[in-house]
């Protein structure tokens, strides 16, 4: 990336959905728009997935003044953030300037400068997908409290039961692909409203192998992820993740499954 004038210019055109549902009081409009602002060549593209609360008259105003590199999608109903998320992707995948297409959290848990390095990856290696990890490092500044990091810990461990690959945080919520990835993986709707980066790995493996696809998804962990106050996921919600594991493991087990 160059800099010109205070602005960062990419070297690829990066589309970026950010799935929003009922996020009006915690969306972070001004980074946003800085970022947006200062690094030509991303596009943001909002997905406000059915909000009930003023979420979408606020991305209609952070989207003013920077039309060109903020986008807003509005989803009439809730589809929950699996299908907010494909709708995004699949919009940005109909504009060819965009060489990858990625996702990222609204309440900013991954920072733009951890989401820059995610890129900056991508465009160097062979690697058809990019991933954040959370998994906790010496000295990375990752917060998150103890009765979500067991039951964090004990689904992860049910979702490596069931990729049978060594990727350990798959539900990070920023990743970056290539664009034609990007399109067949997102092509057809996921089976669960939450786990569809499960069912986005599930879908590498069947698509590329179980070899191959360790080749083409990196693992990077991110420097700094903070668990953000209000995020959506409950004790009850838990327990139905993994009813949805369950569902996942039958769903892509299935021989006649094609990508």
């Amino acid at each position: 990336a160059k800099v010109e004038g205070g602005q960062m210019l990419q070297k690829n055109c990066v589309g970026v959905v950010i799935p929003c549902y009922n996020e009006a009081d915690r969306l972070s409009s001004k980074e946003f728009k800085d970022f947006a602002q200062k690094n030509l060549g991303y596009h943001l593209c909002f997905v406000n997935d059915g909000s009930t609360d003023n979420t979408l008259e606020v991305l209609e105003e952070l989207r003013k003044g920077s039309e060109n590199t903020i986008s807003v999608y509005n989803c009439e109903k809730n589809g929950g953030k699996a299908e907010a998320v494909r709708q995004g992707v699949l919009h940005l995948a109909k504009d060819p300037q965009f060489d990858y297409i990625g996702y990222l959290d609204a309440d900013l848990s991954t920072d733009f400068t951890d989401f820059d390095d995610l890129v900056k990856t991508i465009e160097s290696s062979d690697y058809k997908i990019v991933s954040g990890s959370r998994i906790s490092r010496m000295g990375a500044d990752i917060t998150k409290e103890s009765a979500r990091k067991i039951i964090s810990k004990t689904i992860n461990l049910i979702i490596q039961n069931i990729l049978k690959m060594p990727f350990k945080d798959t539900q990070c919520g920023a990743k970056i692909m290539d664009r034609e990835i990007a399109t067949t993986m997102f092509n057809k709707k996921f089976i669960t409203r939450w786990l569809f980066d499960v069912e986005i790995f599930m879908r590498m493996k069947k698509k590329y192998g179980k070899d191959n696809v360790q080749q083409l998804i990196c693992e990077q962990p991110l420097k700094r992820w903070i668990h953000a106050d209000g995020s959506k996921l409950s004790m009850k919600d838990s327990i139905k993740i993994v009813g949805q594991l369950a569902q996942i493991r039958m769903h892509y087990g299935n021989k006649s499954y094609e990508v």
